[in-house]
């Protein structure tokens, strides 16, 4: 079988996607009977991150509008590499006007088979945000490319019903994003923080894209008036900046005179990043809105207890006992903060144990992998429906 996956970007433009979209390809190729082309959109970070993809089949093609992402050459490459099936990874985007035009381009006979993975694009409110844009993008091509794929992918039922919600009414297949568990105690390396935190502080991580909808400014918010009570943590805000919001976090933090105990490290990647999860004693993730945070997966994948919002997309976190709920506003931010400040180590590393439970028995890329595989069989025609399919 020969695949051909459609990624917005494969650097860390991408954010999540681009190790969803890395971990899956690989998998599928390491443990199933599929050769695997990505086929990315070139941006500036595409020289530094290419080498994350070890030897996957990496094809870069040239933008001529960021946003839109258009790539006349596009099209051309599809045709040159002669997929089975064609897997886009996001939507809003030439590439789906790409995979439409592959689809139909085959004389005039059935048309060649595409699915989608919307990964969270169409929750209320990734819907909201730039809403005329979407609106427009809607009608001139993203419902014709959403409408006539053979299965749209969502990670939990919560996407499965923004997907119905949109009025889709195509076969689903839900099946989660995965993570890879490693050692969960190797911290002999120094984190990125070292330089400027007491050693004896206690360490609460927070790792993404520096977006609005991540939620920082509330937890910074909240972190002022939680912290007038516990001197002991500091707070590090770890990744990629989006649009200049870390400039508008920065100065948050000194306006708030907090500035002493937030400490910023910039995008952290590979060893740097397992490092930082290492050595954390917690995480945080404060969004608005996700599909279903890989960062929240990797913390629990070593044994860190987390600190999330119900839109993240992971209740069994909840149900676990591996995860302190805070909602999405400045007092339930500090009330969760508060909570875990009067935690013991023993309680903490507890919490942490049970995420890591939860990451091998539910995320493993190896089961998610299969699923995958299971669904590109079925809409081949070479199978029955595999249990993670809805049709209603």
């Amino acid at each position: 079988m020969k695949v051909s996956m459609l990624a917005p970007y494969i650097s860390r433009r991408a954010g999540g996607l681009m190790d969803c979209v890395r971990n899956l390809s690989r998998f599928l190729e390491n443990e199933h009977e599929i050769h695997v082309d990505i086929i990315g959109v070139e941006d500036e970070f595409s020289p530094e991150d290419r080498g994350l993809w070890g030897n996957s089949s990496i094809h870069l093609v040239a933008s001529k509008h960021a946003a839109f992402r258009y790539a006349p050459e596009l099209s051309r490459k599809l045709s040159s590499l002669t997929p089975n099936l064609l897997h886009t990874h996001g939507i809003w985007t030439y590439l789906s006007v790409a995979a439409v035009r592959w689809s139909k381009s085959n004389g005039g006979v059935t048309p060649r088979p595409y699915m989608v993975s919307t990964h969270g694009m169409l929750d209320p409110w990734a819907l909201h945000n730039s809403r005329w844009k979407k609106i427009m993008a809607g009608f001139a091509f993203e419902r014709r490319h959403l409408e006539n794929a053979a299965c749209i992918h969502a990670i939990n039922q919560a996407e499965a019903a923004a997907i119905r919600a949109f009025g889709l009414k195509n076969p689903v297949c839900v099946i989660p994003n995965g993570v890879e568990v490693g050692a969960s105690n190797a911290t002999n390396r120094t984190p990125p923080w070292a330089a400027h935190a007491a050693s004896d502080r206690k360490v609460l991580l927070y790792l993404g894209r520096l977006h609005p909808k991540k939620g920082l400014s509330i937890l910074l918010r909240g972190w002022k008036k939680a912290f007038k009570y516990e001197k002991d943590w500091i707070l590090v805000i770890a990744g990629w900046d989006q649009g200049g919001h870390r400039r508008e976090l920065e100065q948050l933090t000194r306006e708030l005179k907090i500035a002493d105990s937030v400490q910023f490290t910039g995008p952290l990647f590979g060893e740097a990043r397992d490092t930082a999860y290492q050595n954390a004693d917690a995480f945080v993730l404060p969004s608005l809105s996700e599909g279903q945070p890989l960062v929240v997966l990797e913390a629990w994948s070593h044994a860190r207890p987390v600190l999330m919002t119900q839109e993240c997309n992971l209740p069994e976190g909840f149900e676990n006992e591996a995860a302190i709920w805070m909602s999405a506003t400045v007092e339930g931010a500090a009330g969760a903060l508060e909570k875990l400040f009067a935690l013991e180590k023993s309680a903490l590393e507890e919490m942490g144990r049970r995420g890591r439970d939860l990451a091998i028995g539910n995320f493993s890329w190896s089961e998610i992998a299969s699923q995958m595989f299971a669904v590109y069989q079925w809409v081949l025609g070479r199978s029955a429906p595999p249990n993670c399919m809805l049709f209603d």
